[in-house]
Protein backbone atom coordinates (compact mmCIF):
# COMPACT_ATOMS: atom_id res chain seq x y z
CA UNK A 1 0.00 0.00 0.00
CA UNK A 2 1.49 3.52 -1.08
CA UNK A 3 1.97 6.18 2.02
CA UNK A 4 2.16 8.56 -0.61
CA UNK A 5 0.15 12.10 0.26
CA UNK A 6 -2.60 13.03 -1.80
CA UNK A 7 -2.38 15.73 -4.69
CA UNK A 8 -2.62 18.86 -4.02
CA UNK A 9 -4.71 20.97 -5.62
CA UNK A 10 -3.92 24.58 -6.46
CA UNK A 11 -6.44 26.89 -5.72
CA UNK A 12 -6.33 28.30 -9.78
CA UNK A 13 -6.78 24.66 -10.42
CA UNK A 14 -9.62 24.55 -7.82
CA UNK A 15 -11.54 27.39 -9.40
CA UNK A 16 -11.45 26.02 -12.78
CA UNK A 17 -12.73 22.85 -11.93
CA UNK A 18 -15.78 24.23 -9.84
CA UNK A 19 -16.50 26.17 -12.68
CA UNK A 20 -16.07 23.31 -15.91
CA UNK A 21 -18.33 21.27 -13.31
CA UNK A 22 -21.16 23.98 -13.39
CA UNK A 23 -20.40 25.26 -16.94
CA UNK A 24 -23.86 24.58 -18.09
CA UNK A 25 -25.63 25.94 -15.06
CA UNK A 26 -23.28 28.95 -14.96
CA UNK A 27 -24.00 29.76 -18.88
CA UNK A 28 -27.96 29.79 -17.90
CA UNK A 29 -27.52 32.10 -15.01
CA UNK A 30 -25.77 34.66 -17.00
CA UNK A 31 -27.95 34.59 -19.91
CA UNK A 32 -29.29 38.43 -20.87
CA UNK A 33 -27.37 39.53 -18.11
CA UNK A 34 -24.19 41.24 -19.80
CA UNK A 35 -21.92 39.62 -18.00
CA UNK A 36 -19.74 37.74 -20.15
CA UNK A 37 -18.32 33.86 -18.63
CA UNK A 38 -14.62 34.99 -18.76
CA UNK A 39 -15.83 38.21 -16.67
CA UNK A 40 -17.27 35.95 -14.28
CA UNK A 41 -14.53 33.35 -13.78
CA UNK A 42 -12.34 36.16 -13.58
CA UNK A 43 -14.68 38.16 -10.65
CA UNK A 44 -15.22 34.57 -9.05
CA UNK A 45 -11.22 33.94 -8.65
CA UNK A 46 -10.60 37.06 -7.11
CA UNK A 47 -13.22 37.26 -4.35
CA UNK A 48 -12.08 34.01 -3.69
CA UNK A 49 -8.49 35.06 -3.62
CA UNK A 50 -9.25 38.25 -1.58
CA UNK A 51 -11.10 35.86 0.95
CA UNK A 52 -9.65 32.81 1.65
CA UNK A 53 -12.17 31.47 4.12
CA UNK A 54 -14.50 31.07 0.92
CA UNK A 55 -12.04 27.89 0.29
CA UNK A 56 -13.79 26.38 3.25
CA UNK A 57 -17.67 26.36 2.51
CA UNK A 58 -19.85 24.38 0.42
CA UNK A 59 -18.65 25.50 -3.21
CA UNK A 60 -21.69 25.72 -4.82
CA UNK A 61 -22.98 28.49 -2.28
CA UNK A 62 -19.49 30.11 -2.91
CA UNK A 63 -20.74 30.16 -6.95
CA UNK A 64 -23.73 30.68 -6.26
CA UNK A 65 -23.17 34.49 -4.30
CA UNK A 66 -20.97 35.45 -7.31
CA UNK A 67 -23.23 34.61 -10.07
CA UNK A 68 -25.57 36.98 -7.76
CA UNK A 69 -23.18 39.32 -7.96
CA UNK A 70 -23.02 38.89 -11.97
CA UNK A 71 -26.49 39.10 -12.76
CA UNK A 72 -26.38 42.45 -10.95
CA UNK A 73 -23.12 43.74 -12.58
CA UNK A 74 -21.20 44.47 -9.53
CA UNK A 75 -17.72 43.05 -8.92
CA UNK A 76 -17.18 41.26 -5.56
CA UNK A 77 -14.88 41.80 -2.82
CA UNK A 78 -12.89 44.40 -4.26
CA UNK A 79 -11.96 48.00 -2.94
CA UNK A 80 -15.28 49.26 -4.25
CA UNK A 81 -17.09 47.64 -1.75
CA UNK A 82 -20.33 46.95 -4.32
CA UNK A 83 -20.82 43.44 -3.42
CA UNK A 84 -19.02 41.19 -1.36
CA UNK A 85 -19.14 37.11 -1.27
CA UNK A 86 -18.62 35.96 2.06
CA UNK A 87 -18.01 33.24 4.37
CA UNK A 88 -20.51 32.45 7.00
CA UNK A 89 -19.91 29.38 9.12
CA UNK A 90 -20.08 26.57 6.19
CA UNK A 91 -21.89 28.54 3.61
CA UNK A 92 -21.11 31.67 1.19
CA UNK A 93 -23.36 34.64 1.18
CA UNK A 94 -24.47 37.51 -0.93
CA UNK A 95 -23.96 40.30 0.71
CA UNK A 96 -25.04 44.00 -1.04
CA UNK A 97 -22.18 46.81 -0.47
CA UNK A 98 -22.59 50.68 0.29
CA UNK A 99 -21.07 50.95 -3.03
CA UNK A 100 -23.22 48.93 -4.89
CA UNK A 101 -26.33 50.61 -3.14
CA UNK A 102 -24.83 53.79 -4.65
CA UNK A 103 -23.88 52.09 -8.18
CA UNK A 104 -27.44 50.91 -8.58
CA UNK A 105 -29.00 54.04 -7.93
CA UNK A 106 -26.84 55.91 -10.45
CA UNK A 107 -27.70 53.38 -12.87
CA UNK A 108 -31.28 54.16 -12.02
CA UNK A 109 -30.97 57.74 -12.32
CA UNK A 110 -26.95 58.97 -13.80
CA UNK A 111 -25.69 62.46 -12.72
CA UNK A 112 -26.37 61.90 -9.14
CA UNK A 113 -24.05 62.15 -6.75
CA UNK A 114 -22.64 60.78 -3.12
CA UNK A 115 -20.53 62.61 -0.26
CA UNK A 116 -20.66 60.99 3.19
CA UNK A 117 -18.38 61.93 5.93
CA UNK A 118 -18.53 61.22 9.85
CA UNK A 119 -18.74 63.17 12.36
CA UNK A 120 -16.22 64.16 15.00
CA UNK A 121 -16.97 65.90 19.09
CA UNK A 122 -14.76 68.60 17.71
CA UNK A 123 -16.72 69.02 14.53
CA UNK A 124 -19.46 72.00 13.81
CA UNK A 125 -22.40 69.95 12.79
CA UNK A 126 -26.10 70.91 12.48
CA UNK A 127 -28.82 69.20 10.45
CA UNK A 128 -31.68 70.00 10.81
CA UNK A 129 -34.50 68.20 8.24
CA UNK A 130 -37.05 71.22 8.16
CA UNK A 131 -34.37 73.55 7.04
CA UNK A 132 -33.20 73.85 3.46
CA UNK A 133 -29.92 73.26 2.80
CA UNK A 134 -30.65 71.05 5.89
CA UNK A 135 -26.81 70.50 6.81
CA UNK A 136 -23.81 72.46 8.26
CA UNK A 137 -20.60 70.48 8.80
CA UNK A 138 -16.86 71.92 9.64
CA UNK A 139 -14.55 69.18 10.44
CA UNK A 140 -12.39 69.96 12.97
CA UNK A 141 -8.93 69.42 11.91
CA UNK A 142 -7.06 67.35 14.21
CA UNK A 143 -3.61 68.72 14.79
CA UNK A 144 -2.32 66.33 17.64
CA UNK A 145 -1.79 65.76 20.34
CA UNK A 146 -2.69 69.77 21.19
CA UNK A 147 -5.84 69.77 19.05
CA UNK A 148 -7.23 66.13 19.00
CA UNK A 149 -10.56 65.40 17.60
CA UNK A 150 -12.29 64.96 20.27
CA UNK A 151 -12.31 61.19 20.41
CA UNK A 152 -14.38 58.65 17.97
CA UNK A 153 -17.05 60.01 15.33
CA UNK A 154 -20.35 60.37 17.28
CA UNK A 155 -22.40 60.21 13.68
CA UNK A 156 -22.41 59.81 10.12
CA UNK A 157 -24.06 61.10 7.38
CA UNK A 158 -24.34 60.74 2.99
CA UNK A 159 -25.30 63.41 1.51
CA UNK A 160 -27.35 63.02 -2.02
CA UNK A 161 -27.26 66.01 -4.52
CA UNK A 162 -30.11 64.84 -7.25
CA UNK A 163 -29.67 66.29 -10.99
CA UNK A 164 -32.06 69.21 -10.54
CA UNK A 165 -30.05 70.46 -7.61
CA UNK A 166 -31.87 69.32 -5.05
CA UNK A 167 -30.13 67.67 -1.95
CA UNK A 168 -31.08 65.10 0.70
CA UNK A 169 -29.31 63.97 3.75
CA UNK A 170 -29.71 61.38 5.65
CA UNK A 171 -27.76 60.96 8.88
CA UNK A 172 -27.32 58.27 12.01
CA UNK A 173 -25.78 58.48 15.62
CA UNK A 174 -24.14 55.90 17.29
CA UNK A 175 -27.39 54.47 18.67
CA UNK A 176 -28.40 54.31 15.02
CA UNK A 177 -25.33 52.35 13.69
CA UNK A 178 -25.08 50.02 16.58
CA UNK A 179 -29.08 49.17 15.82
CA UNK A 180 -27.86 48.18 11.76
CA UNK A 181 -24.76 46.26 13.69
CA UNK A 182 -27.61 44.09 15.39
CA UNK A 183 -29.16 42.83 11.92
CA UNK A 184 -25.44 41.62 10.50
CA UNK A 185 -24.13 38.14 10.20
CA UNK A 186 -20.86 38.95 11.36
CA UNK A 187 -21.43 41.96 13.99
CA UNK A 188 -17.76 41.37 15.24
CA UNK A 189 -16.23 40.86 11.78
CA UNK A 190 -13.37 42.69 10.88
CA UNK A 191 -14.97 45.88 9.20
CA UNK A 192 -16.58 47.00 12.46
CA UNK A 193 -14.07 45.81 14.56
CA UNK A 194 -10.97 47.45 12.41
CA UNK A 195 -13.02 49.94 9.88
CA UNK A 196 -15.97 51.23 12.42
CA UNK A 197 -16.53 54.17 10.25
CA UNK A 198 -17.57 52.63 7.03
CA UNK A 199 -19.47 49.98 8.43
CA UNK A 200 -21.05 52.71 9.89
CA UNK A 201 -21.36 54.47 6.25
CA UNK A 202 -23.11 51.84 4.86
CA UNK A 203 -25.65 51.72 7.59
CA UNK A 204 -26.80 55.22 6.38
CA UNK A 205 -26.76 54.29 2.95
CA UNK A 206 -28.58 51.06 3.63
CA UNK A 207 -31.01 52.99 6.12
CA UNK A 208 -31.24 55.48 3.13
CA UNK A 209 -32.06 53.15 0.34
CA UNK A 210 -36.16 53.21 0.34
CA UNK A 211 -35.75 57.41 -0.76
CA UNK A 212 -32.88 56.37 -3.44
CA UNK A 213 -33.82 55.84 -7.02
CA UNK A 214 -35.24 52.59 -7.41
CA UNK A 215 -34.96 50.29 -10.45
CA UNK A 216 -35.38 46.00 -10.78
CA UNK A 217 -32.35 46.00 -9.86
CA UNK A 218 -32.04 47.73 -7.11
CA UNK A 219 -34.96 45.70 -5.95
CA UNK A 220 -33.40 42.58 -6.39
CA UNK A 221 -30.34 43.67 -4.67
CA UNK A 222 -31.89 44.58 -1.42
CA UNK A 223 -33.94 41.10 -1.41
CA UNK A 224 -30.75 39.24 -2.08
CA UNK A 225 -28.63 40.92 0.78
CA UNK A 226 -27.13 38.58 3.40
CA UNK A 227 -28.73 35.59 1.29
CA UNK A 228 -27.13 32.60 0.54
CA UNK A 229 -27.69 31.31 -2.89
CA UNK A 230 -26.94 27.19 -4.17
CA UNK A 231 -26.14 26.86 -7.88
CA UNK A 232 -28.01 23.50 -7.32
CA UNK A 233 -31.49 25.36 -6.28
CA UNK A 234 -31.36 28.78 -7.65
CA UNK A 235 -34.33 29.62 -10.07
CA UNK A 236 -32.85 31.19 -13.25
CA UNK A 237 -36.12 33.13 -13.92
CA UNK A 238 -36.24 34.30 -10.31
CA UNK A 239 -33.39 36.10 -10.58
CA UNK A 240 -32.13 36.76 -14.57
CA UNK A 241 -33.24 40.19 -15.99
CA UNK A 242 -33.76 41.66 -19.24
CA UNK A 243 -30.45 43.08 -20.38
CA UNK A 244 -31.38 46.48 -20.84
CA UNK A 245 -32.23 46.35 -17.07
CA UNK A 246 -28.95 44.90 -15.95
CA UNK A 247 -26.93 46.72 -18.23
CA UNK A 248 -24.80 49.75 -16.62
CA UNK A 249 -25.58 52.85 -16.72
CA UNK A 250 -24.58 56.16 -19.16
CA UNK A 251 -20.70 56.70 -19.21
CA UNK A 252 -19.00 58.25 -16.35
CA UNK A 253 -18.82 61.72 -16.21
CA UNK A 254 -16.68 63.61 -14.20
CA UNK A 255 -18.38 64.15 -11.42
CA UNK A 256 -19.43 60.08 -11.28
CA UNK A 257 -15.48 59.78 -11.21
CA UNK A 258 -16.07 61.84 -8.12
CA UNK A 259 -18.46 59.55 -6.10
CA UNK A 260 -16.37 56.74 -7.76
CA UNK A 261 -13.03 58.02 -6.26
CA UNK A 262 -15.04 58.22 -2.99
CA UNK A 263 -16.55 54.97 -2.55
CA UNK A 264 -12.77 53.90 -3.28
CA UNK A 265 -11.32 55.92 -0.80
CA UNK A 266 -14.23 55.34 1.53
CA UNK A 267 -13.91 51.36 1.18
CA UNK A 268 -10.08 50.78 1.14
CA UNK A 269 -8.11 49.09 3.48
CA UNK A 270 -7.14 52.24 5.50
CA UNK A 271 -8.94 52.82 7.33
CA UNK A 272 -11.83 51.42 5.51
CA UNK A 273 -12.16 48.01 4.51
CA UNK A 274 -14.59 45.12 3.50
CA UNK A 275 -18.10 43.94 4.60
CA UNK A 276 -20.23 44.00 7.76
Amino acid sequence: MSNAAPAVVEPNQAIVQIVNRYKPVISKHLLHTGTSEETFVAQFGNALRAAPKLWACEPETVLGAALRCAQLNLAPNTEANLAWVIPYKTVATFQLGYGGVIELARRAQPGIRFEGHPVYPGDIFDLDYGRTPPLKHKPHLARRPAKPRGGPAVAWYVKVTYPDGSEQVHALDRDGVEYHRGFSKQPDGEMWSKSYDAAALKSVVMDMKRWLPHSPQMTAAIAADEQVYDVRTMDVADITQPREELAPGAPMTADDEADAAWIAEASGADPIGGPT
